[in-house]
């Protein structure tokens, strides 16, 4: 919960990366609330009522899960609706007149975008930024699983990488006021 609160208002992608994290951390602890409860609220040193508000924060999400029922995969449906706000103010800024730096970023990324999602092979289309995330989210498993990939492969995802921190310093201007779309 602290660190879901600080990644949100800091970086909008490294939020949605973090909560699909503790989506997969609670279907590995099988939603049973009691061993989350012990081994993971409990274990935050903060103060007793926080520490209270971190294991409901985790019993809210496991009830969320169950009753969108996203049992064994998906996102929730909040978590979908803030990919679907990138994915949208991604294509307001590539069709701005005010974002070239983004727009040369997305030319950069556009191949490799194509090349991920054709290697998802999932049935329906998914969006520019849904790709984005799903290769970011992966790498991240990769490396926590240290496992290696090719430079060509390591090159096209910091293509990714760089167009998302752009969008995501964009989007928390947009939120904030200061962005002209």
């Amino acid at each position: 919960m602290i660190i879901s609160q600080q990644k949100r208002s800091e970086n909008i992608a490294e939020y949605i990366l973090y909560m699909w994290q503790i989506e997969d951390l609670i279907r590995a602890f099988g939603f049973d609330f009691g061993k989350i409860k012990r081994d993971l609220a409990d274990k935050y040193e903060v103060e007793p009522i926080l520490k209270n508000d971190i294991a409901l924060w985790y019993e809210g999400l496991i009830e969320s899960m169950k009753s969108e029922q996203i049992i064994h995969s998906g996102h929730l449906a909040f978590l979908v609706g803030l990919v679907e706000d990138l994915n949208d103010l991604h294509f307001r800024l590539i069709e701005s007149p005010h974002h070239s730096e983004y727009m040369a970023l997305y030319e950069d990324a556009i191949i490799n975008i194509g090349d991920f999602r054709k290697k998802m092979a999932v049935k329906e289309k998914i969006s520019d930024m849904e790709v984005c995330l799903t290769v970011l989210y992966g790498f991240m498993l990769m490396k926590m699983k240290k496992r290696s990939i090719s430079a060509d492969t390591a090159s096209a995802i910091e293509t990714i990488r760089a167009l998302v921190a752009l969008l995501s310093q964009k989007y928390k201007e947009f939120e904030e006021g200061t962005i002209e779309v």
